[in-house]
């Protein structure tokens, strides 16, 4: 399965917060102090986590449009991919 969304942080979700830079920023920020990465589908409003290798594949994508594959559980993406999305 794939969803395309943006690599956000738990903390933000769909919206980032005001004055904290662009969205790469804000989600390296967030990240940094204690947030998750996740997937922000913003078409269908939903945030998705990411798994430990989600995790690890989403900090080169931080606010950018990607294209995640992997097997969806609940509001879980266990990832075998991140690639950037047209």
């Amino acid at each position: 399965t794939s969803v395309v969304g943006y690599i956000s942080d738990s903390m933000c979700g769909l919206k980032h917060m005001s004055g904290m830079g662009d969205e790469k920023s804000c989600t390296l920020a967030c990240v940094k102090g204690g947030s998750q990465f996740v997937l922000a589908d913003q078409d269908h409003k939903k945030v998705y986590r990411l798994d430990k290798a989600g995790q690890e594949k989403a900090h080169e994508f931080a606010g950018q449009k990607v294209r995640v594959t992997g097997r969806v559980t609940g509001k879980t993406i266990r990832v075998t991919s991140i690639e950037p999305a047209t």
